[in-house]
């Protein structure tokens, strides 16, 4: 589970609308993004966390747990912009991991 992956100190990401979730996974406060859509920004805060706002071609990183997070198809018109802010997430938590 997630709470396994955090409590051994190994970082996730999460990509698209999937951030959005994470208020009610994680029992504590946590940045992250799901790029510049107000209303959806505005439901993170309410459920507790920390909204980032966030271009598609980059990353959100909580560094204190290790979450990553980047926007994707909350903001791409293609998949070459989806995949700049996907490969940045990647690379953060392969950075992360050693």
């Amino acid at each position: 589970s997630e709470m396994c992956l955090r409590a051994r100190g190994k970082p996730q990401g999460f990509i698209c609308i999937a951030p959005a979730m994470l208020p009610k996974i994680f029992d504590f406060p946590l940045r992250l993004t799901i790029g510049t859509d107000i209303d959806t920004a505005e439901i993170v805060e309410d459920m507790g966390g920390e909204h980032v706002p966030c271009p598609v071609d980059d990353i959100v990183v909580d560094e204190d747990n290790k979450i990553i997070t980047t926007p994707a198809y909350m903001l791409a018109q293609n998949i070459a912009e989806a995949a700049a802010g996907i490969e940045k997430l990647v690379d953060r938590v392969l950075v992360l991991t050693e």
